[in-house]
């Protein structure tokens, strides 16, 4: 996970928006959890929630910023920290060895998301 750090910067931004649900059945019948994007890379993100997930669940994530938006993104729980407040922090790396997550416009999409990201650290009056 160190070398993930060094290729993919991390940027920590509130116009992020994202939604987060497990895939299939589950996620249909169940509440989906209120998450905040606490940073985000090319290769995953970490957000915060009061719901408890598992290490190693699959999630679905619909992320966007400005006018790009996307939607059913798979990913997975690879971490989670107990916070003092009640929420846990948790560590999702996206899932691209699954043939729809191959997709070249997800990956620009993603590459988008960052250069907005980028921008709005750098200029954030703009």
């Amino acid at each position: 996970m160190d070398s993930d750090r060094r290729r993919h910067e991390r940027y920590d931004n509130e116009h992020l928006i994202l939604n987060v649900a497990r895939p299939g059945i589950r996620g249909i019948l169940s509440l989906n959890p209120t998450a905040e994007c606490m940073n985000f890379s090319l290769a995953g993100m970490q957000f915060g929630t009061e719901e408890k997930l598992k290490v190693g669940e699959r999630v679905v994530l619909d992320i966007g910023v400005d006018d790009v938006q996307l939607k059913e993104l798979s990913g997975e729980i690879r971490s989670c920290k107990a916070q003092d407040d009640g929420m846990f922090c948790y560590s999702v790396r996206f899932c691209f060895n699954e043939k729809r997550m191959q997709k070249p416009d997800i990956r620009l999409s993603l590459l988008k998301i960052e250069d907005k990201l980028r921008m709005l650290t750098a200029y954030p009056d703009k």
